[in-house]
């Protein structure tokens, strides 16, 4: 057989597992993989994969190679099985967004935190731990220069290194007795620049202020 050839199959039989992983980078926020961490997920993806799909299809490959003799020429040509190609596309997606929520909801960890067999969550930082665990509630933002707002966070960066807030409903704490000037408009954006020190999430029903909708996780 061709090394091209070779190449090719396992190309394909190792695409399922990369496309799954691709739905996960999409939808997940996780800790930063190396390359050979993603190489080894995606073998892992595809073995999961086939081991769910190929008791429909008598254990085969997807794909298989036909040989054909011209003389003292061998020619291979390729012969797919389409229904067990669509069939894998649609598992990769499927495994895809279960593997995603199980990070996003921290199920698997969470279950394993109650059985004391480890402290980690499946999340990227305590940054995402707590914008994701706590109920959605007002928060009282301190930024640099003795400055603190107040508002309903609407939008957080994945990433706590950029560490940016969008809060709706906002207003700034100008003495200490908790005077409010309301920030005309939709909100305000607190991005890196404006230096945020502290981030006090406050109990539901305390403030004054109106509760908008739940917030949404902002990818970055």
């Amino acid at each position: 057989m061709p090394t091209t050839s070779e190449a090719l199959g396992i190309l394909l039989l190792l695409l399922p597992g990369f496309s799954c992983a691709y739905v996960v980078d999409k939808l997940a926020v996780r800790r930063k993989q190396t390359e050979l961490d993603k190489i080894i997920e995606a073998l892992l993806f595809s073995l999961i994969l086939y081991l769910l799909s190929s008791p429909f299809f008598g254990y085969s490959l997807p794909l298989s190679w036909q040989k054909t003799v011209f003389g003292d020429i061998e020619h291979f040509t390729f012969a797919l099985n389409w229904p067990y190609l669509a069939l894998m596309a649609g598992l990769a997606f499927v495994l895809g967004l279960l593997y995603s929520a199980n990070i996003n909801g921290d199920w698997l960890l969470k279950l394993l935190r109650k059985l004391r067999i480890t402290q980690r969550t499946a999340r990227s930082s305590i940054w995402n731990d707590a914008f994701q665990d706590i109920p959605s509630s007002y928060v009282l933002v301190q930024i640099s220069r003795d400055r603190t707002l107040i508002g309903f966070v609407r939008y957080y960066s994945d990433d706590p290194e950029e560490d940016s807030i969008f809060l709706e409903d906002a207003a700034w704490i100008v003495d200490d007795n908790g005077t409010q000037e309301p920030i005309v408009g939709p909100g305000i954006l607190l991005t890196k620049l404006a230096g945020i020190e502290s981030v006090s999430f406050l109990t539901p029903g305390l403030q004054s202020r109106r509760t908008p909708s739940a917030p949404d996780n902002d990818p970055s």
